[in-house]
């Protein structure tokens, strides 16, 4: 009896290695090859892979591989250069593993892997790529159309790693594990991601073939005019002028200048962005001043605009801040807000006492009184958003969720810049009246 026992053990041990050490291969078969064509060229212009929609979100692969992968297939082609000419990519995505649901049930469930049966995950792609100008118009428009399938087999049985029968596009692979098929694993998903993005970026390479070329190169060079040296602080710098995002402008559109500590590149953090221009209603851009927050020395930038186009970036360093420039609330839609509202605050602070008697002596009774109505819009604004803060600081304390302190301090520095504008508004307001 304790022989039999033994041997009911071991029997049953062997079936759970079975179960959990199976062994699987795949084999890999793309619609698409790309050319890999380094010589690839279209005069001077280059590209610049600048921003991406997906169908849904986390699709693979990501910006950061399509666009490592675009440099190093057609390195005359794209560049990391802010100043190329940007391109959109749109990116929908199908799977369909029916097929690979079949083939577990059958050859696993019902041979226990004895008789392989392969089965095939089905990935497709539809990617639309746009080549833009300065002001997000399209100069060349492209659809392209690839598959990726993984055809794969598993069994309990060393037979799985067997080579899938028929050819492989990619590198073949095999799995000794039974918690997956050899195509599920990340080294598989890599290939598939890494073939994709090279899909990705022959598609947007090829597009120029059917563009106008003078008119591509005749873009290029007014995006090339966008970059300027400018002086910040002492230093040279470089400001790139730009649409963010780079599309069609619509109400709130903006165009940003962006400042390095050298050539503005892709993925390189700028040492400074400010809003230079809005587009409003009207269809027109205007042009926004827009301290560096960041900076030593008080400096504003604002755009030329010339033709309804903003062309250039204009620096200033104003001895003292202009009052009617700290007047309205800043933006607080970042998460920076707090420090944001802060720097402001200081700033309007260093205004009241530097700037305020001679605004009140230079400026006539019709532009006090226009002033006494912003500073009251704003006060009326800064209001609004501390109680807000205050009443959502307290919702966080009596439901448990969240940290309060964020929204505590918000309302605080609302408070706090209240405080700096009533004298303000009150000074304006008699200085008006004496006007009369």
């Amino acid at each position: 009896m304790r022989h039999l026992r033994i041997s009911i053990m071991g029997l049953a041990v062997c079936v759970a290695v079975m179960f959990t050490c199976g062994c699987s291969a795949v084999r890999y078969t793309t619609t698409m090859k790309p050319s890999c064509d380094k010589d690839l060229q279209y005069g001077p212009v280059r590209l610049n892979v600048s921003s991406f929609t997906y169908e849904m979100p986390g699709v693979q692969p990501q910006p950061p591989d399509i666009d490592r992968k675009a440099k190093e297939l057609f390195p005359s082609v794209f560049t990391d250069d802010l100043a190329g000419l940007p391109v959109h990519i749109d990116i929908k995505k199908t799977y369909d593993d029916t097929s690979m649901g079949v083939t577990r049930l059958l050859s696993l469930t019902f041979t226990l892997g004895v008789i392989l049966i392969p089965g095939t995950q089905e990935y497709g792609f539809i990617v639309r790529t746009s080549v833009l100008d300065s002001l997000g118009e399209p100069l060349v428009e492209k659809e392209g159309k690839f598959g990726i399938d993984t055809v794969s087999w598993g069994s309990y049985w060393p037979w799985g790693l067997l080579p899938v029968i028929g050819p492989s596009d990619l590198p073949r692979a095999s799995l000794f594990s039974g918690s997956n098929f050899a195509s599920g694993t990340i080294e598989s998903q890599t290939k598939i991601n890494d073939h994709a993005a090279a899909c990705i970026a022959e598609i947007a390479a090829r597009s120029l073939q059917s563009a106008d070329q003078a008119r591509l190169e005749a873009a290029y060079r007014e995006r090339q005019s966008r970059v300027q040296e400018v002086t910040i602080d002492g230093r040279k710098c470089t400001s790139f002028l730009t649409m963010n995002p780079v599309s069609r402008p619509k109400v709130g559109s903006v165009f940003k200048a962006l400042v390095y500590d050298g050539e503005p590149k892709q993925w390189t953090k700028p040492l400074h962005t400010a809003v230079v221009a809005r587009y409003d209603e009207s269809g027109r851009w205007r042009p926004v001043k827009t301290y560096l927050r960041h900076a030593r020395t008080l400096t504003s930038v604002s755009a030329l605009i010339e033709n309804n186009i903003p062309v250039k970036v204009a620096v200033r360093t104003p001895e003292a801040p202009p009052l009617e420039d700290f007047i309205d609330t800043p933006d607080l839609s970042g998460a920076d807000r707090a420090e944001v509202l802060r720097w402001s605050n200081s700033m309007l602070l260093d205004a009241k006492n530097r700037s305020l008697e001679r605004l009140l002596q230079e400026e006539s009774r019709e532009t006090l009184l226009a002033l006494a109505t912003r500073i009251e819009r704003s006060i009326l604004d800064l209001n609004e958003q501390a109680e807000r803060a205050k009443d959502k600081a307290q919702a966080m304390v009596e439901k448990g969720e969240g940290d309060p302190a964020p929204e505590r301090e918000l309302s605080v520095l609302c408070r706090q810049r209240i405080e700096v504008l009533k004298p303000v508004l009150a000074a304006v307001k008699v200085a008006a009246a004496g006007k009369q």
